[in-house]
């Protein structure tokens, strides 16, 4: 799907965006248009390309993801829409360079890629 095809779309430089007024009237093509990313993400898995496993990675994998800007009446940008994929990506690539560091600075902490998603999403007990 191209962004072009939302009523209300503008470009500025490398952004899409939408008035929050227009997304709200195409909210189902909006979700649609930015859940492309978990599909993508499906893909590079299948094939053995993990981004999460490595920040420059993760980091163009967010680049790529298709989001959307919506802006206000007076055109700033108030709220950026991204697929849920991208986040996890983002978070799980953070928690390992976190790791990395920890390791570096010598408080290593072994710590399961499931613990370390819970500790991210905020579930993990005290």
């Amino acid at each position: 799907m191209d962004p072009a095809q939302f009523e209300g779309h503008v470009r500025r430089g490398p952004v899409d965006t939408l008035s929050i007024r227009d997304a709200s009237r195409q909210l189902d093509a909006v979700t649609r248009y930015v859940a492309q990313a978990r599909e993508d993400l499906a893909r590079r898995e299948e094939n053995g390309d993990f981004p999460v496993l490595d920040a420059e990675k993760a980091l163009a994998f967010a680049r790529a993801a298709e989001s959307l800007s919506l802006t206000d009446d007076a055109g700033e940008t108030v709220a950026v829409v991204i697929s849920p994929a991208v986040l996890e990506v983002q978070e799980d690539a953070l928690g390992l360079l976190q790791g990395e560091v920890n390791r570096l600075r010598g408080t290593t902490n072994t710590v399961t890629t499931e613990e370390l998603r819970d500790e991210l999403n905020g579930r993990m007990a005290p």
